[in-house]
C-alpha cells in the first residue's frame, strides 16, 4: 500500500525533474469534485488536486476506504486523473502508472484499469486487502516495515494527509 501511496509522492516529483513549462489556460481546476467512486459501506474518503498549470498539467484523485469493525482497512478504491494539453507529459505518466499497476499485480486482490482520452490519463484502482499479500509486499518493499502489513483507518489517513490530501469520515 506504502507502494501504491508513494506513485502518488513521486507523480509531484516529476514535476521537479526537467518538465519544460507548458502554459495552458484550459486545464480542469478542482478535477477531484468530478470524480464519482461509489462508496456505499466506507468509512473514509481522501481527496487531492495539484494545481501545476504552470507546468502544463492538473491531478486529481479521490480515495474511498472502508474498514471492519475493528478499523482494519479491507478494501480502497481510487481515482486518479492527470490532465495535460502536453501529450508527451501524458506519455510520461502514462508508462509510470502502467509499470507500477503491473507490479502491485503480484501481490493479488489489485486491480486496476488505465484509460487515456483526449487531454486525460485515468487510473482507476481497487484494491481488496482480504486478497493482496501484504507480508509478501513488506518483504519486497523494505522501506515498508512488518508492523506496516495491517493498515488500520487511522494509519492510512494519515498517510493521504501527509501527502496532501482532504480527508473525511464518513
Amino acid at each position: 500500500m506504502k507502494k501504491y501511496l508513494s506513485i502518488l509522492f513521486i507523480i509531484g516529483l516529476l514535476v521537479f525533474t526537467g518538465c519544460e513549462s507548458t502554459k495552458s489556460s484550459s486545464l480542469t481546476k478542482d478535477i477531484s469534485s468530478k470524480i464519482e467512486i461509489e462508496d456505499e459501506g466506507a468509512k473514509l474518503e481522501c481527496v487531492t488536486d495539484y494545481d501545476y498549470e504552470d507546468l502544463g498539467y492538473v491531478i486529481g484523485s479521490k480515495y474511498v476506504v472502508w474498514a471492519d469493525k475493528d478499523n482494519k482497512v479491507t478494501k480502497v478504491s481510487s481515482i486518479e486523473i492527470i490532465e495535460s494539453n502536453d501529450s508527451t507529459k501524458l506519455d510520461e505518466f502514462e508508462e509510470y502508472l502502467k509499470t507500477n499497476h503491473t507490479t502491485a499485480q503480484s501481490y493479488g486482490g489489485y486491480t486496476y484499469n488505465l484509460n487515456r482520452e483526449n487531454n486525460r490519463v485515468t487510473s482507476e484502482v481497487t484494491i481488496d486487502y482480504s486478497e493482496f499479500d501484504t507480508t509478501k509486499f513488506a518483504e519486497d518493499n523494505k522501506d515498508v516495515g512488518k508492523d506496516e502489513t495491517t493498515l488500520t483507518l487511522d494509519s492510512i489517513e494519515a498517510k493521504y494527509v501527509s501527502l496532501g490530501a482532504e480527508c473525511k469520515r464518513k
